[in-house]
């Protein structure tokens, strides 16, 4: 809930109320000010200012103050469309240097509650369970999805066969080109969005290879005919993508995987630890 969904909700005084108006009217000043600097330019005590904040549910105006400063980066982070780097490093650039990383927090929260109401925990299940049901397991990711892609692939062929990581590096056509309606891709893409995610997608579109798609949202060019869209929200306040709720979906997704290889994913891990352990390669 935003803090003007709570004023509506709420019964504030006459002076809690002029508090509101001046924060409210002055977003990108007021974030950054003090209790006492709002209440001097009101000419009013600083304990009105902190009443306006606990009469609105919370614990301080420290705690208003973070809400707010969030807030108001959500609707700067809106305004950029195209997501371009230099156009979004302006909002860090906005920021005091000491309110970063509890600012990037608070964003990582907001973040991840966005995604849990998008991704439901049977929307994961069955995700899950169609990639363990698949005979080979291609992943992809490109550019900024790179690294993501890559962690994914190593861990899942700890436990289940079949995994292969494709990418721009080595070269992935070769090996997309066998993929068919048995196997399954995992595509990332985030903006912005790499032509050779758009290449991979539409060789397993050809192929009647079913694809599940990690992206920022439903409208994302690769997630027509996909089986299955797991969207994040990947606001921040650099000109990176946050790949918070990325992470915590691949988390969950290995978890679940792991669960269900049950007896043989045990194996095959205890099997893989024999060799590295002869190796010391781990």
């Amino acid at each position: 809930m935003t803090i003007e969904e709570r004023a509506c909700s709420t019964k504030l005084t006459k002076n809690e109320k002029k508090v509101l108006e001046y924060i409210l009217q002055n977003l990108e000043r007021a974030c950054y000010m003090t209790s006492n600097e709002i209440a001097k330019k009101l000419k009013l005590g600083d304990t009105s200012v902190i009443r306006m904040a606990k009469s609105l549910g919370f614990s301080g105006y420290g705690e208003f103050k973070k809400k707010l400063a969030l807030e108001t980066l959500e609707k700067k982070y809106q305004k950029i469309d195209n997501h371009l780097p230099f156009e979004k490093i302006t909002i860090t650039n906005s920021i005091d240097l000491k309110q970063i990383p509890e600012l990037v927090f608070q964003n990582m929260q907001n973040n991840i509650l966005k995604d849990q109401n998008r991704n439901k925990a049977e929307k994961y299940i069955e995700t899950a369970k169609k990639i363990i049901g698949a005979k080979r397991k291609y992943i992809a990711g490109f550019r900024n999805t790179y690294g993501i892609a890559n962690y994914l692939t190593t861990v899942l062929s700890h436990v289940i066969p079949e995994v292969t990581h494709l990418n721009a590096q080595n070269g992935f056509e070769d090996q997309a080109i066998d993929m068919d309606e048995n196997d399954v891709l995992i595509l990332f893409t985030l903006p912005r969005y790499s032509q050779s995610a758009l290449q991979v997608h539409k060789i397993a579109k050809e192929h009647k290879c079913p694809v599940i798609v990690i992206t920022n949202q439903l409208t994302s060019p690769v997630t027509e005919g996909a089986a299955y869209v797991l969207v994040h929200n990947v606001d921040s306040l650099s000109f990176a993508n946050s790949i918070v709720g990325v992470t915590l979906t691949v988390e969950i997704l290995v978890s679940l995987i792991s669960k269900l290889a049950g007896e043989k994913g045990k194996k095959r891990l205890e099997k893989l630890d024999e060799y590295m352990s002869e190796t010391g390669m781990y």
